[in-house]
């Protein structure tokens, strides 16, 4: 029984996916998960290394502001449409899922003229312009916040967000802490200080990168440092004791989460949902756009610390450095930010997807 997902470009829409395929194999061990995304995207290796099968199709994109490439956007796009159809026709699966990103528009619209159930998610609070489209012709839409109804213009069930089980796991206190043992060792810090995990989602943040270089000092005056930059975007700074960085983690993660105290992040709904998972308090610096939406609808649930995309540096630290200082306050923010995230998620959307075949 297949089941095609969709989704890439960037790592957001394909972890909760992912959490999502391992609890289907659960539910139904016979399924078989495939994925249909982009030809160069950074999730194809993700993707591939589960062993999941990985095709590809060409994907345009509509960009609301003037630029030449979106004279040859709806060619290509076209063309996905007519390499979507024949795949599907190949792979006779019996639903297509898709959480965002160009990829899914040409498959989920051939989908559609093929009569296979369109299952889409949407993470953010603000839907993007592939999801708003693709709900269109979707059998079942599923959020994370009841806010996005009005986003996609139809009746949605609010679910929550997808976790891979890497993660969950560490809900359980055992696991947690022989993680955060073995992630101490790892990466040599000191044990006894607390530590900041700087992330930038799947692709990096550079920007975010540079700040935390640019306030490094103060930060290991009183902390463990973990930045994962993301590939390529590797800052220039030389070894300094109990500060590491990396560009990429895949099943180290469960270790980074384990002995992080801060996190320090920028706004995509993956980090959320994995930070809210394990109830970690976090300092969320967006990018500009819809993180900012993001971000302030968390700081106004108490679950998270949220600055502007153009903060200072001295404010930066300040609010870093307050906050290490203040564990009754980390706790509180902990707390907060996991009631937002249900834990039965991925379940609860793989038995969604189980309904319509």
């Amino acid at each position: 029984m297949k089941i095609v997902f969709t989704g890439g470009g960037t790592l957001g829409p394909v972890v909760p996916l992912l959490a999502t395929i391992e609890a289907l194999k659960e539910l139904k061990p016979e399924s078989e998960p495939v994925w249909v995304g982009t030809r160069t995207g950074v999730e194809r290796a993700f993707v591939s290394g589960k062993g999941i099968r990985y095709f590809w199709i060409p994907s345009g994109k509509l960009r609301r502001y003037f630029d030449l490439r979106n004279i040859l956007s709806p060619f290509i796009t076209a063309a996905g449409f007519l390499k979507a159809l024949i795949l599907l026709v190949r792979l006779r699966p019996k639903a297509v899922v898709g959480a965002g990103g160009f990829v899914q528009v040409p498959l989920v619209y051939a989908a559609k003229c093929l009569r296979i159930p369109v299952v889409i998610h949407q993470q953010d609070l603000e839907a993007g312009l592939a999801n708003r489209l693709s709900a269109r012709v979707a059998s079942v839409v599923t959020t994370v916040f009841p806010e996005a109804e009005k986003e996609l213009g139809k009746k949605i069930a609010v679910i929550g967000n997808p976790c891979r089980r890497l993660i969950s796991d560490l809900v359980d206190p055992s696991k947690r802490a022989i993680n955060r043992e073995a992630g101490v060792k790892r990466w040599l810090f000191d044990g006894t200080r607390p530590t900041i995990l700087v992330l930038g989602g799947g692709t990096g943040a550079a920007g975010l990168n540079q700040k935390i270089v640019q306030c490094l000092d103060e930060f290991l005056s009183v902390a463990n440092v973990l930045l994962i930059s993301g590939k390529g975007k590797m800052p220039e700074i030389e070894p300094r004791k109990n500060f590491v960085a990396v560009e990429f983690l895949n099943e180290e993660m469960a270790e980074a989460y384990a002995i992080a105290d801060l996190v320090v992040c920028r706004v995509g709904l993956g980090t959320l949902t994995e930070i809210g998972t394990l109830g970690l308090p976090a300092v969320l610096v967006p990018f500009a756009g819809h993180q900012e939406k993001n971000a302030a609808y968390f700081a106004s649930k108490g679950a998270a610390v949220a600055l502007a995309p153009d903060v200072s540096d001295a404010v930066f630290s300040d609010t870093i450095l307050r906050l290490l200082a203040d564990r009754d306050r980390r706790l509180l923010l902990g707390q907060k930010i996991a009631d937002l995230f249900p834990p039965d998620a991925a379940r609860r959307l793989a038995q969604m997807i189980l309904e319509k075949i």
